[in-house]
Formats: C-alpha cells, sequence, structure tokens
C-alpha cells in the first residue's frame, strides 16, 4: 500500500493541477536539448540551452558596455548603465517587439539564466563581505554611528510605514497573510530606503576627491554601518516572509539559522583565515589549494544559507565578514572579481531589468505614493546628515554632501527588491517603481553633488607660494608626494638638508599617491586615509600589500620627525586615491590646503641594481607634467640615484651642487641653496654660468633682461651675505665663463667628477644660449635641458638630480626667444642695484668677481 500510494500518474498530475482554482502555467521542453550538432543540420541555435545562453550573455554585456559609453559624459555610476542596459532588453522597451522575449529570453531560458545571475551575485556579495572589515566599524568613530544612524532610520521609518500603509489598506494580503507575514513587506520597504551601496559609494569618493576629506571618511563609515545593517535587516524580512507558509516556527528556525551561520563564520572559518593571512604575512605562498578551499567555502555558506531559508547571499556575505582584509582578502577578490563583475553580475541586472515591465503599473495613486516616499526618504536621509553636522559643528555644504553621497544605491537595493519580489511580498508593479525610483535617485546624487561640493572647493589664498621669501626663518612647508616607499628615503633625506634649526621651521606633509584601482581600495579610502597612530593598531596580517606601503611611509617620516636632531620639524602623513588621469588634481588641492610653498615629486623612473633607470609606472611622467601645469608652488621633480640610502652621503656629509644660469627658476635653486648653506651636514658648491662673447640683450625685451639681471645678480647677494653670516665653512661659490653648449657640459662633468651627491638645478635656465636646441632631443621634458641631461643614461652620474620649477612659470610661460616675463611672484627675492649702478636704457653691467670665489 505504501509503494503503491508512492508512484503518481502524471496525467491524474495535470488533470488535478488544471481543475485547481490556484493553478499556473505549464511549460514543457526538451530536457536533452543542451548543446547542438551544428547549423548544417537544419539546428537553430537559439533552441538549445548552451548557445542561447552564451548568447544571452554575450547580448547582455554588449547592451550594458554600450549603455555605459553612451552616458560616460555625464558621470554616472556603472549601476546606473547596468540597469538601463538590462530595461532596454526587458519588456518596457525591446520585449515589446514581436516575438522578441519568446526568441531571446524564452521562459525555459529564465531558470538557467537566473541560475547563473545568483551565482554571480553569491561571489558579488562575497567581495561585499570581504570589504568590509568589522574592525573598521569599530574605529569609525562615534561622528560616524551618528551619521548612520540618522542617516538611516528616518527613511526606514518611512518605509515602514507607507508599507505597512499599503498592506493594511489590501483587503487581499489582510485575509490571506499573517501579522508577522504582513510585517515582511514593510521591512523590505524599509531596508531599501535606508542602504547605501559601499562599492559605489567608494568609486564616487575617489572620482570627486573626497576620499582624504572628512567628509570622505565620515561617509564611508557610514555606508559601512549601513550596509551591515541593511543585510541584518533583510535576514528579518526573509525569515518573516517565512511565516505565510508554516506560522511563527519557521520564522524562529530561519532567525536562528542565521545566527547559526554568523557565529561558524566567526568562530570556526574567521581564525582559521587569520592563520592563513598571518602565513602569507610572513612570505609564505597562499596556494592555490587553500585559494580553492576558501572559494568552495563561500558556496558551502551560500548552501547552507539558502536550506536555512536566510537566503544564499547571505552565506556568501557572512563568509566574506569572516574573511581577514589582508593580502589574502585582496588575492581572492582579485582572482573572481573580473569574471564576476564584468560578466555574471550585468545579468543579474538584465534579471532584474527583465522583471521591470511598465505595463504593470496599473494604480497610478500606488504608484506615485511610492515615488513619493522614496523621494522624502532620500530628502530626510539629507535632512538628518545636516543636523548631525550642524550638531558636530560641521559646515553646512558638509552635511549636505555626506547626506547625498550617503543615497547612493547599488545592489543591495536591487538584491532586497528581488527577493521581495521573488517571495510574492512585493508586486510587480512596486518593484517596478522602485528599481526605476534608485536608478533615478543614484543619478540625480552626481550632479547635486557637484553643485555642493564644487563651489565649496573655494580659491584659497596664502602669500608664500615659493622658497624664497623676505623673512629667512619662516616655516618652509612642503608637500612631499610618494608613490611607494622607495619614493620616501630620498624625499627625506632633501628635506632633511633644507632643515637647518629649530628656528627655521618646516612643516612636512607626506603625501602618499594611490591608483584608485577598482574594488579591492574601497577600504584603503577609510584606512589609508586614517593617521598612522589610528592605523598602525591593525595587525600587519590584516592589511592590503597598499595599505602597508601607507604603514611603512608614515613610520618612515615620522621617525625622521622623531629623531631629528635639529628640531624644527613637523610631519603629517596623507593619502590620496585616485586615477592618474586627475590625481594631479589631488595634489594641487592639499598643496593649497597645506599652504605648501614646495612640492616634492619622485621621478617616474626609478634605479635598478645595475644602477640604471627603470619605469616605474607610465603615467607618473604625465601627472607631473599635469601638477608643473597647475601647481599653485614651486615644484620639483626628484630623480633619486640613491640620496637617501646610507651610501647617498659620504660620511655623514651630502655634497650638494646647485647649477644657476639665471631666470626665475634658477633663482628657486639659490633660495634652495641658502638654506642648505646653514646646514653643518651638506658641502654645497654654487657654480654660476656666464655666456661669453654675448653682448647686448639676451631677451626680446631689454627692459625685461634688466630685470632678470637685477633679480639674479639682487639673489646672489643675498645667498653670499647669508652664507657669510652662517659662517659657511661648506660653502663655494664659482663663476664658469663659457662660450657654448659644450663648455657648459665639459664644466659640469668637471663638477660631477669631484663627486657629487645632488645636483640642483631650474627648469628653464635663463642663459637661453646655452640651451639652444637641447629641448629638440629632449627624453623627458619635464626636467627642462639641463635635468634632462643631467637625468640622462649618457651623462654617466650617479649623482640625484633635483629639478625646480618656481611657481608662476606654468602660468606666464616664456614666449620663444624671451626671457621671462616681467612680473614678479610674491615670495621672491629681489634685490635691485642702485640706479647709479647701471647705464641708462642698457642692462647692469655684471660685478668684477674672481673665477672662482670661496666663502669663509
Amino acid at each position: 500500500m505504501t509503494s503503491s500510494a508512492a508512484v503518481s500518474d502524471p496525467l491524474s498530475d495535470l488533470w488535478d493541477h488544471m481543475m485547481s482554482a490556484n493553478r499556473t502555467h505549464l511549460f514543457c521542453f526538451y530536457p536533452s536539448k543542451i548543446t547542438m550538432s551544428g547549423i548544417w543540420t537544419g539546428d537553430n541555435p537559439l533552441d538549445f540551452s548552451l548557445p542561447l545562453l552564451l548568447f544571452q550573455m554575450l547580448l547582455i554585456t554588449f547592451t550594458t558596455r554600450a549603455a555605459t559609453f553612451l552616458i560616460s559624459p555625464l558621470g554616472l555610476p556603472r549601476y546606473i548603465s547596468e540597469i538601463l542596459g538590462g530595461f532596454v532588453l526587458g519588456p518596457s522597451v525591446l520585449g515589446r517587439l514581436p516575438h522578441f522575449m519568446n526568441i531571446v529570453f524564452p521562459t525555459r531560458s529564465i531558470f538557467v539564466l537566473d541560475s547563473m545571475a545568483l551565482l554571480g551575485l553569491i561571489y558579488y556579495t562575497f567581495t561585499i563581505g570581504v570589504e568590509i572589515e568589522l574592525p573598521t566599524i569599530t574605529r569609525a568613530g562615534h561622528r560616524s554611528f551618528w551619521f548612520a544612524g540618522a542617516s538611516a532610520l528616518p527613511p526606514f521609518l518611512i518605509g515602514v510605514t507607507v508599507g505597512y500603509m499599503a498592506v493594511s489598506t489590501d483587503d487581499t494580503r489582510k485575509q490571506k497573510d499573517s501579522v508577522l507575514n504582513a510585517l515582511s513587506f514593510p521591512i523590505f520597504l524599509g531596508a531599501s530606503f535606508s542602504s547605501t551601496a559601499f562599492s559605489v559609494l567608494a568609486r564616487n569618493i575617489a572620482e570627486l576627491k573626497l576620499a582624504g576629506t572628512d567628509v570622505g571618511q565620515l561617509t564611508l563609515s557610514a555606508s559601512l554601518i549601513n550596509d551591515t545593517l541593511a543585510w541584518s535587516g533583510l535576514t528579518v524580512a526573509t525569515a518573516l516572509s517565512d511565516a505565510r507558509s508554516g506560522g511563527v516556527l519557521p520564522s524562529v528556525w530561519t532567525l536562528a539559522s542565521g545566527v547559526f551561520i554568523f557565529a561558524a563564520g566567526f568562530l570556526v572559518v574567521r581564525p582559521a583565515l587569520v592563520r592563513l593571512a598571518k602565513r602569507a604575512s610572513e612570505g609564505e605562498a597562499v596556494g592555490e589549494m587553500r585559494e580553492c578551499a576558501v572559494l568552495v567555502g563561500v558556496m558551502v555558506a551560500a548552501l547552507v544559507a539558502d536550506a536555512g531559508g536566510t537566503h544564499a547571499i547571505f552565506g556568501a556575505f557572512v563568509f566574506g565578514l569572516a574573511v581577514p582584509n589582508g593580502p589574502v582578502g585582496v588575492e581572492l577578490v582579485e582572482k573572481v572579481e573580473d569574471f564576476v563583475v564584468g560578466t555574471l553580475l550585468p545579468l543579474f541586472f538584465a534579471m532584474s531589468g527583465l522583471r521591470t515591465d511598465t505595463a504593470k503599473v496599473t494604480s497610478m495613486n500606488a504608484a506615485v505614493l511610492l515615488m513619493i516616499a522614496a523621494i522624502a526618504a532620500a530628502v530626510l536621509k539629507v535632512a538628518a546628515a545636516v543636523g548631525v553636522a550642524a550638531g558636530f559643528g560641521m559646515p553646512l555644504h558638509d552635511g549636505t554632501s555626506i547626506g547625498l553621497l550617503l543615497n547612493t544605491k547599488g545592489v543591495i537595493e536591487l538584491v532586497i527588491l528581488n527577493i521581495a519580489r521573488n517571495k510574492k511580498i512585493m508586486s510587480d508593479q512596486s518593484f517596478t517603481v522602485l528599481v526605476f525610483m534608485s536608478a533615478l535617485i543614484t543619478a540625480l546624487v552626481s550632479p547635486l553633488l557637484a553643485m555642493v561640493v564644487k563651489p565649496a572647493r573655494r580659491l584659497v589664498f596664502y602669500k608664500r607660494r615659493t622658497v624664497a621669501w623676505a623673512q629667512p626663518d619662516a616655516e618652509l612647508r612642503v608637500l612631499a608626494c610618494v608613490h611607494v616607499p622607495r619614493d620616501a628615503p630620498a624625499a627625506i633625506t632633501l628635506i632633511d638638508i633644507v632643515s637647518t634649526s629649530s628656528r627655521s621651521p618646516v612643516a612636512v606633509h607626506a603625501l602618499h599617491l594611490i591608483e584608485f584601482a577598482g574594488r579591492s581600495s574601497a577600504l584603503l579610502l577609510i584606512n589609508a586615509s586614517a593617521p598612522a597612530s589610528s592605523s598602525s593598531e591593525i595587525s600587519a596580517h590584516g592589511r592590503s600589500h597598499v595599505e602597508m606601503q601607507f604603514k611603512h611611509i608614515a613610520h618612515a617620516f615620522k621617525a625622521y620627525e622623531e629623531n631629528h636632531v635639529v628640531g624644527g620639524v613637523s610631519v603629517r602623513t596623507m593619502a590620496a586615491v585616485s586615477r592618474y588621469e586627475s590625481m594631479h588634481e589631488d595634489v594641487t588641492a592639499a598643496a593649497e590646503d597645506q599652504h605648501s610653498a614646495l612640492i616634492v615629486l619622485p621621478f617616474h623612473k626609478h634605479r635598478t641594481v645595475d644602477g640604471g633607470m627603470e619605469v616605474s609606472h607610465p603615467a607618473i611622467q604625465e601627472l607631473n607634467v599635469s601638477v608643473q601645469s597647475c601647481s599653485p608652488c614651486t615644484v620639483g621633480i626628484l630623480v633619486d640615484r640613491g640620496f637617501g640610502t646610507p651610501a647617498g652621503g659620504s660620511g655623514g656629509v651630502y655634497r650638494v651642487a646647485a647649477l644657476f644660469f639665471g631666470g626665475r627658476d634658477d633663482r628657486e635653486v639659490v633660495a634652495l641653496a641658502t638654506r642648505m648653506a646653514r646646514n653643518t651636514a651638506v658641502d654645497l658648491t654654487v657654480l654660476r654660468f656666464v655666456q661669453k662673447g654675448r653682448a647686448g640683450s639676451y631677451t626680446a625685451s631689454e627692459f625685461d633682461a634688466l630685470k632678470e639681471r637685477k633679480a639674479d645678480d639682487g639673489c646672489f647677494r643675498e645667498f653670499l651675505d647669508r652664507a657669510n653670516a652662517a659662517g659657511g665653512g661648506g660653502v663655494e661659490y664659482c663663476e664658469r665663463g663659457v662660450f657654448n653648449a659644450n663648455e657648459m657640459v665639459a664644466e659640469i662633468r668637471n663638477v660631477d667628477a669631484a663627486g657629487k651627491d645632488l645636483f640642483v638645478v631650474g627648469k628653464t635656465p635663463g642663459g637661453s644660449g646655452l640651451t639652444a636646441g637641447m629641448a629638440d632631443w629632449s627624453e623627458c621634458p619635464e626636467l627642462g635641458p639641463i635635468g634632462d641631461l643631467l637625468a640622462s643614461k649618457d651623462f654617466q652620474t650617479t649623482a640625484s638630480v633635483l629639478v625646480v620649477q618656481s611657481y608662476g612659470r606654468a602660468a606666464a610661460a616664456p614666449a620663444a626667444g624671451s626671457m621671462a616675463s616681467s612680473e614678479f611672484n610674491v615670495g621672491e627675492a629681489v634685490v635691485v642695484q642702485p640706479e647709479a649702478a647701471m647705464r641708462q636704457g642698457q642692462p647692469p653691467r655684471r660685478p668684477r668677481q674672481q673665477a672662482e670665489l670661496t666663502i669663509g
């Protein structure tokens, strides 16, 4: 009896289904039609599962990429283009074409396509969990918790209120839903309104140059907290939705399974992965077997979570939380990121677009109510952020910026909406309206932020923008830029030789320039921009490679400040996370904010083991050129050939040669030499070149030439006076008269033969006759003719080179054949000779001096 009862009659089952009041559509297809025999046999590729899946993936990828290309001029996030691509492929646009949906997206293929999309979503939520490091949330500070709570609670309450109103006024829901199940729709709606997409937000903050600001840090920290709360709310809402079929007990078991998965992730999985990360930080290879085990563990966690009723993506998210955000986490993310984000995740957006059908919007009153609720939630989120900002004494535009940024939507909101729709908690009309509002609000964030953030970026006025200054003991502010830790020693050594005493202080702002290279940089926007003291509290195995680089750079500059014998040096380390194309904006903005007088940039080549020069990153050269063209102060490019190594100085003394040809840039060279002259650890040689056999003016305008010669002579007079006043035992000043470039190069070689650690030269030398034609074969124009000569492998020197461009050079570049602009900038040390010392209408004569003069 038992065995016969277990056997079912297919025809009987079909008849019972057709006679049932709750019958649904039945679809029949051949399960064996997976691969085809070939078009030559008359097979249609779209009739078989695998060719159809590949065609759908290609079509979805092409459509989303095309949408990204079309809306890229608007500066909108990729999230918008992916939703737009799915919407175009859905029933609202192309689906209206006859037979399009039946041919391209037949019902039999939706199961396979949806499964692939969910697989991609599982690994995507795993990477989101890897990015969210719980200690980072606890270090966020009380302000971040206030912003997170204030920006999440009002939208959540609006969603709950509107959702409860919709449920209570729907007679069909009241009849068939229990009390607990009726709460699931309000909670889903509230979680949707209060969510913030951390990954999309991180990219927006990097592009808006807010990564190192207080606004960027608070927003990212609050977003991490909101994301965690949203996933927790999603779990609760999913558990409550299970009350539809079995009462209260299934909901209790679902919540219990969620707690079990979370506990297992942090009590079992995380300790094992922390040990793995510790071994990796000590140099041990992770190995393919262990990486595969972790990626398989993602599927195991997803399977357990789905079996427990909390949804598969919850298990993947918790498993990602258990992975420490260090080298292991970054390597795992890089393993799956390109394929998941580039290929599988667009399938999820396409499925959301296929479910978005404007024809399902039948009740305009309900649709308008949802739209108003979504807009009200967004506005209240901004208002709450403004209120919290006012409570902490922050400016109005900072609170507005934080509120707008926290309105950034992304995958998590679509996940919430899709789960609600699949569980029949949300209607097709509500799903369509909320997807549309999610895209609309995210699209409005960028232009509104541009209106708020860019005007707030006011023009910064300050006087000292050059090294030369009327008060020699005034504080010199230096912005030292570094890309990798090997750039730090040379920059520190350069700062050390211009730091003379506590009476002439130097304020150093070290800026770590980090390329924003995708999702692995998201947490870096928080950790790398934090102060070094707080950043060092995390263990080494919990850091990514770039975070470790920032730690080493910060410690190097901090150690220099603490060990500086003379005193008078203050150091602060910051980070700028940006793409190389716009990184110059971060540099110039930091220089303006810190009122810097000198920016030090590393050269785009570094020294190799054999003594040669190798390109570090080709984009660094263009970055240096961009900084030179729009810098708010003097810029120096440092070509490091071991200047910061122990062997860089001979016996603790650094041998420096400053070459002077005349002009604005070379006067900045002399200003640096003046500071070095007071440093007992510097053996300084200042070499001034004078072109022989040149009569009359050397510029297109004799008046300009007269002013330039006055400035040059006055600059040297001040240098000699200050060097004599400081004792000047290790300072040598020489003049060399040369006829042409060949003699000039020979003199420079003689100086180099004496053994030098550093050459300091101007980018644009004043003696245009000596350097005429050198720019034609220049390999690095940003170094100028003399700097390019010293940096080239043909010159064969082991000395490092500092190329200086004075403030105002880029803004007022001299015309061809002219020496320089007749305008003097604030901060130039200009001493004018008495009027009687010159002939009217002629340039001043050079004072008669010995060919070689040694001071002291």
